[in-house]
């Protein structure tokens, strides 16, 4: 058991895209935003490059959905790139001019704003500090996924917490499957999915895992043989996206 230093935010806009990373012709969406993303929407937050995964390396994250929303399919038209003729094809110039993509979009249910509970946890204090004040005023702007989903922070606090190596009680966060030993959660609508936990240069997955979280983001009984941080009393799963020890069930 160790103590660490926890950063808890609330992530909100108004729509959101989360890739899956398996889907080719028709991109649908993860229902929360993946720890591959909320470790570049971190680094975006603090301006930094494609060194955000080692700056970042040693954070423990997790995210919730907070309450419900609805998926729908938008068809969006994105500009042909296949020449390498940046300049002419930017202009939208290529010969066979646009390709239609069908994308599946979150937004909150009955037209409201999409929020995400977010969880980051270090050793290192003097980094959550920092992270603070870039979220609240961040380098470059936030987004639910792609450019067009902006993104805001609301709640942002810094608390305590204790990292435990197994955990029996409620629980909220995402979950690795291999690690649950039980669940209970009557009424709950649960998600199970491969999700990128780390992504290389060329934003392919260097790291997958299979996870299962609650769908409006209520409490579930857990009992879990994996590495669980514990924040006033509740387990929130969760993982460290770029530690090779994160990876084995305890």
């Amino acid at each position: 058991m160790s103590t660490l230093g926890v950063l808890r935010f609330v992530l909100a806009g108004k729509r959101a895209h989360f890739r899956r990373y398996y889907t080719n012709s028709s991109a649908l969406s993860y229902p929360v935003p993946p720890p591959a993303s909320l470790l570049g929407l971190l680094g975006a937050a603090l301006g930094l490059g494609q060194e955000y995964g080692e700056v970042l390396r040693g954070l423990f994250l997790s995210a919730r959905p907070l309450g419900r929303h609805r998926a729908l399919m938008q068809t969006v038209s994105y500009l042909m790139m296949k020449s390498g003729g940046f300049n002419k094809e930017l202009r939208g110039l290529h010969p066979d001019g646009r390709t239609q993509v069908p994308i599946q979009l979150l937004v909150g249910e009955g037209g409201g704003t999409l929020r995400y509970e977010v969880w980051v946890a270090s050793e290192d204090r003097a980094l959550l500090t920092r992270l603070r004040a870039a979220l609240e005023d961040p380098h470059y702007p936030l987004a639910l996924g792609p450019a067009f989903a902006l993104a805001w922070v609301e709640e942002v606090e810094q608390k305590e917490g204790t990292l435990q190596v197994s955990w029996h009680g409620e629980g909220v966060g995402w979950w690795k499957v291999a690690c649950l030993v039980r669940w209970e959660a009557p009424g709950a609508k649960l998600y199970r999915d491969r999700f990128p936990i780390l992504l290389s240069g060329d934003r392919s997955p260097l790291r997958v895992e299979e996870l299962v979280l609650e769908l409006e983001g209520r409490p579930m009984d857990i009992e879990y043989r994996g590495l669980v941080l514990v924040v006033d009393g509740v387990g929130i799963g969760g993982l460290f996206p770029a530690l090779e020890q994160d990876e084995a069930c305890m």
